[in-house]
C-alpha cells in the first residue's frame, strides 16, 4: 500500500506531467536540428536539447499540478460542497487501489479514514459508493451512507445527497417501500422549500399510490 501511495502521489504532484512534458520538448528539439529548422542555439544541438527538456519539464510540471488540483477541488464541491468535510490529496493512494480494481481494500481503507476524521462525512460517503457500485453490497452501502448522515456538523448539501442514497437504496436493492416511505417524508420535513423537496413529494404520492393499487 506505501508504494501505491508514494506512485499516486508522484503523479498528483504533477511530476509525471513534467517527465511527458521534458520529453515531448526534447524529441521536438532533435527533430528540428536534425531537419534543420531555423531554431536557436542550432549550432549547439546539445544545449539546445537540455535548454528544451528542462522548459518541457517545467511546463509539464506547472500544467500537471494545474490540472489535478482543479479537479480535485472540482470533486470537492460535487460531493463535500461547503464545510461538509474535504477530500485532500493524502487520500490519492486510495484512489490508486480503485484505479487498481481493488474495492474492497478501498473501501477499508475509507472506513479507516472516516475513523480517524470522525468530523467528515466524505470517507463514510465514498466507502458507501464503492459498497453500491461495486461491491454490490447495499447493506453495507446503506449502513455507510446512514452513518456519513449522522456525522455531526453535516452540512444540508451532504445530508441532502446521503438522504438521496438511503432512499434509492430502500426503493431499489433493498426493496424496503416502507422505510423509503419514512425516509421520503423525513427529507420533506428537514429540506422543505428545495426543489429536491418537491421531487421527494411526488415519489411519495407515487409510492403511495402504487401501494393503494397492490
Amino acid at each position: 500500500m506505501d508504494r501505491d501511495r508514494h506512485v499516486s502521489d508522484w503523479i498528483h504532484s504533477g511530476k509525471l506531467h513534467g517527465v511527458w512534458g521534458g520529453g515531448i520538448m526534447g524529441i521536438w528539439a532533435l527533430v528540428a536540428v536534425m531537419a534543420g529548422f531555423p531554431v536557436p542555439l542550432r549550432e549547439h544541438p546539445a544545449i539546445l536539447i537540455l535548454v528544451a527538456v528542462g522548459l518541457g519539464s517545467a511546463a509539464g510540471f506547472a500544467l500537471g499540478r494545474a490540472v489535478l488540483g482543479a479537479s480535485g477541488a472540482a470533486a470537492q464541491q460535487v460531493y463535500m460542497p461547503g464545510n461538509g468535510g474535504t477530500y485532500v490529496v493524502q487520500h490519492s493512494h486510495i484512489d490508486a487501489l480503485e484505479a487498481q480494481g481493488n474495492y474492497a481494500g478501498a473501501a477499508d481503507a475509507w472506513e479507516k479514514v472516516a475513523i480517524a476524521e470522525p468530523h467528515n462525512p466524505w470517507p463514510l460517503i465514498r466507502a458507501g459508493e464503492l459498497y453500491l457500485r461495486t461491491l454490490k453490497d447495499p447493506s453495507m452501502a446503506l449502513e455507510r451512507f446512514v452513518g456519513a448522515r449522522a456525522v455531526p456538523g453535516i452540512n444540508a448539501e451532504v445530508e441532502m445527497y446521503a438522504s438521496q442514497k438511503i432512499i434509492d437504496l430502500y426503493l431499489g436493492p433493498l426493496g424496503q417501500d416502507g422505510r423509503a416511505l419514512v425516509e421520503l417524508r423525513r427529507f420533506i420535513e428537514r429540506h422543505a422549500g428545495t426543489r429536491e423537496a418537491a421531487h421527494a413529494r411526488e415519489a411519495l404520492a407515487r409510492l403511495k399510490a402504487e401501494r393503494r393499487a397492490e
